[in-house]
């Protein structure tokens, strides 16, 4: 019995001591708001790991940006020396405001990175396109002057050009330009609106290459402008271009009280023909023009060489003054160009083309009527210019530069009558940007001796470059930065008639009643 009691006191303690631990192990297992607090935690640790994320990432990113800007920067700088900008754009007033700059945008960035590459590219473009009404009008002569029809012809016309440059090394570069017009006149790029539908040709108008061995030498060689064009109508026409070479000299001098800055050494030689006649046979369209009989056939050439001086008298204030001389060998052969004969002989060989009729441009003094032998023995043209500018007014926004030129032009190479030119011009304004107005007013005397006609201006002189006597109006108004109307007025007599002198035939007499001529342009630049 009492070993029965003792058994049952061990079990029941036993059990007790099982139970207790059980409920320990219940009191240490985790709640419902013991998982809550722990989840909470985690959540709270993996968005620390997020955001130290997210900041590096910001960090890298501006790094990059910060490399790029200085990257675009320094291509900047490179490409300046590279780039270049027209004379209309160069001279355009920038407004200055005092707004502060903001970082631009990814489509700034990409819009100049994109510009930079075009200009820096191999080839540069550019052009220009005119559309044109054209109006020139004459009345008839009435007797006892000799019969001659009236004019009115009114048409519509147009002129492309496209030119292309490029750098082939720092100090050489091309530059060329294709046009339009018909191929038999060298004094036009217009086209006409006729030729039913049929396209217009499109030719090569210039094409030379400049070198610069140093900044004040340049040399250039190809289809080039004459070294003294200035686009004042007076010795030649705007779109004369010769086949040659040009050499230009400048020496730029320090402040002195002469307010000399710089003198200018300029010289052309040009080639005109190439007969390709071993020897000259009595029946030869070139005996008929003077040449020499049993010689050989020589090239019609054009020296052109003179100096021009520019004086800075202050910032508004400058001046150019300068002389010049044309030293034509052979001349007779322009006119004999503008005759059936020359046009088969020293023309259509160069082109390879036969074309529709001779040169036109014809209007000098010839030793008979319709001849080929000028009544000038042979042309010497020497000529003095001068140009004064001045900075202008402002009124609004608008600036009206001024600017006047005489020039005086002399055949030394004769001593008959009929030998002298002279060209006087003012022009007020210029047009770089909307709204920008500009006036210019010419007077011009032509002598049928003085300059050959076939080079020299046909819109100034319509009909005949030379025996005239011309005012010319001239309005421009500037509609955008790149777009110009123009408005032009021609008054045009002529000075002499045929027989008036020995030996003295022209074909367009003074009796020729007053001829006026309107052109209506727009033009467009790109």
């Amino acid at each position: 019995m009492t070993i029965a009691l003792r058994f049952g006191l061990c079990l029941a303690l036993l059990s007790f001591c099982l139970i207790n631990a059980r409920a320990q192990e219940l009191d240490k297992s985790p709640g419902p708001e013991t998982n809550v607090a722990e989840r909470v935690r985690v959540l709270e640790s993996e968005l620390e790991r997020q955001n130290s994320k997210l900041d590096q990432l910001q960090k890298t990113l501006l790094e990059q940006q910060q490399t790029i800007q200085a990257l675009l920067e320094k291509l900047s700088v490179s490409t300046q020396p590279v780039a270049t900008v027209s004379a209309k754009e160069a001279e355009t007033p920038v407004a200055i405001t005092a707004e502060p700059q903001q970082a631009p945008t990814v489509e700034q960035r990409l819009t100049k990175l994109e510009g930079q590459a075009l200009k820096i590219g191999p080839i540069r473009f550019s052009g220009d396109f005119r559309l044109r009404y054209d109006g020139i009008f004459r009345s008839a002569t009435q007797p006892p002057d000799p019969p001659l029809e009236h004019v009115q012809n009114s048409r519509a016309r147009y002129r492309l050009r496209l030119n292309f440059d490029t750098d082939i090394h720092p100090n050489l570069s091309f530059h060329g330009q294709l046009s339009t017009g018909p191929l038999n006149n060298q004094l036009a790029t217009n086209q006409d609106f006729t030729s039913m539908t049929v396209r217009a040709p499109f030719s090569l108008s210039e094409a030379w290459v400049e070198y610069r061995p140093v900044k004040s030498v340049q040399l250039q060689g190809g289809r080039v402008l004459d070294i003294f064009a200035d686009n004042s109508r007076f010795l030649f026409d705007d779109d004369i271009r010769f086949n040659g070479f040009n050499e230009k000299y400048t020496a730029s001098f320090n402040p002195n009280g002469a307010r000399v800055s710089s003198l200018e050494l300029r010289a052309g030689q040009y080639i005109l023909s190439t007969p390709n006649v071993a020897v000259i046979q009595p029946n030869s369209p070139l005996a008929r023009a003077g040449e020499v009989i049993g010689t050989a056939g020589r090239s019609a050439t054009l020296f052109h060489q003179g100096l021009l001086v520019n004086q800075t008298f202050n910032k508004r204030w400058n001046s150019q003054v300068g002389g010049d001389i044309q030293l034509y060998r052979h001349p007779n052969q322009i006119q004999l160009a503008s005759t059936n004969d020359g046009l088969v002989l020293l023309v259509q060989p160069g082109l390879g083309i036969a074309l529709s009729g001779p040169l036109p441009g014809t209007g000098n003094a010839t030793t008979t009527p319709g001849g080929v032998v000028y009544t000038a023995p042979g042309f010497q043209v020497a000529r003095l210019t001068y140009r004064l500018n001045y900075a202008g007014f402002t009124r609004d926004d608008h600036v009206y530069p001024v600017t006047f030129n005489l020039q005086f032009a002399r055949n030394v190479a004769t001593g008959l009558n009929e030998r002298d030119a002279m060209l006087a011009a003012l022009q007020v304004g210029r047009i770089t940007k909307r709204g920008d107005t500009a006036f210019l007013y010419v007077f011009a005397i032509k002598g049928a001796n003085s300059l050959i006609s076939q080079v020299t201006d046909d819109d100034l002189g319509t009909g005949t470059g030379v025996n005239i006597r011309t005012s010319h109006f001239r309005f421009e108004y500037g509609i955008t930065r790149k777009v110009t109307f123009q408005s032009l007025f021609f008054i045009q007599n002529s000075l002499r008639r045929s027989g008036q002198y020995p030996n003295f035939f022209v074909p367009l007499g003074d009796f020729a009643p007053r001829t006026y001529r309107v052109q209506q342009q727009l033009v467009f630049a790109f």
